[in-house]
C-alpha cells in the first residue's frame, strides 16, 4: 500500500480519537500509573481511626486524581448523611439513599476544594482543570464515600465492590460497583452529572452495554 494512503487511513482512525479525547480520562496517563494513583488513594482513605464519616478523607479532582485535597467532614455533616439512611429497609431503598449520599458528599465537598461546578462528563475546556472531575476522579470519591458509609454501618445491605471498566473501540471509561445482599452487582456512576447531582445506580450488565465515556 503506497505511504500516502497508509497516513491518510492513519489520519482518519486517530482523528475521532483525537475528538473525543476529552472524554476519557482514563486515558490521559497510562494505564498502570492511573491505576495505580487510585489505589494508592483508595488504601490511604480505608487507613482511618474514629468516626468514618469525619476522618480526614483525600479527595480526587482533575484528570485521573491529578489534583487532591484532604477534606474533613463536620459533626454536622456527618448527621446529615447518617439521617439520610434512617428507615431504610431494603436494598432498592438503600441504593436510593446511596444516590442521595453521594450527591450530599460533593456538595460538602464542592465548597471547600472549587468543584462545586464542576459539570457532567468531561469537555475539552475542562482538561485537567482542578475544579472539573474525569471518570477516574469520580469513581475514586465515589468508592472512598461508599467505604465511609460502609464503615459508619449507614449502608448495610450492600458491600462494596471494585472499580470496573466498559470500552468502546478506542475509549474507556471508569466507575464503582456494589454488590447487595442478594448477590446482584450494581455501577454507581456519578460521573453523567454535575456536582450534586445523584450518580446513575444501574445493574452492572446494563451499564457495561451503554457507549457512553
Amino acid at each position: 500500500m503506497p505511504y500516502a494512503i497508509r497516513l491518510l487511513l492513519a489520519l482518519l482512525i486517530l482523528a475521532p480519537a483525537v475528538a473525543r479525547a476529552q472524554e476519557s480520562a482514563a486515558l490521559a496517563d497510562d494505564f498502570d500509573d492511573w491505576q495505580h494513583r487510585a489505589m494508592t488513594i483508595i488504601t490511604a482513605n480505608a487507613d482511618i481511626s474514629g468516626d468514618p464519616l469525619t476522618a480526614t478523607m483525600i479527595v480526587c479532582a482533575g484528570t485521573a486524581c491529578s489534583h487532591q485535597d484532604p477534606i474533613i467532614l463536620s459533626d454536622g455533616e456527618a448527621g446529615l448523611l447518617r439521617a439520610l439512611f434512617a428507615g431504610t429497609d431494603d436494598a432498592a431503598a438503600e441504593r436510593q439513599r446511596i444516590g442521595q449520599a453521594i450527591a450530599q458528599m460533593e456538595n460538602f465537598t464542592g465548597g471547600r476544594n472549587g468543584t462545586w461546578a464542576d459539570a457532567p462528563g468531561n469537555r475539552h475546556v475542562d482538561w485537567d482543570e482542578p475544579d472539573q472531575l474525569d471518570c477516574v476522579s469520580e469513581a475514586v470519591n465515589t468508592h472512598n464515600t461508599l467505604d465511609r458509609l460502609i464503615g459508619a454501618g449507614l449502608v448495610v445491605h450492600h458491600r462494596l465492590g471494585g472499580l470496573v471498566t466498559r470500552y468502546t473501540l478506542l475509549l474507556q471509561h471508569v466507575a464503582v460497583t456494589i454488590i447487595d445482599d442478594q448477590g446482584l452487582e450494581f455501577v454507581v456512576d456519578s460521573w453523567v452529572g454535575a456536582n450534586g447531582e445523584p450518580p446513575d445506580i444501574l445493574p452492572y450488565d446494563e451499564w457495561r452495554l451503554q457507549w457512553a465515556v
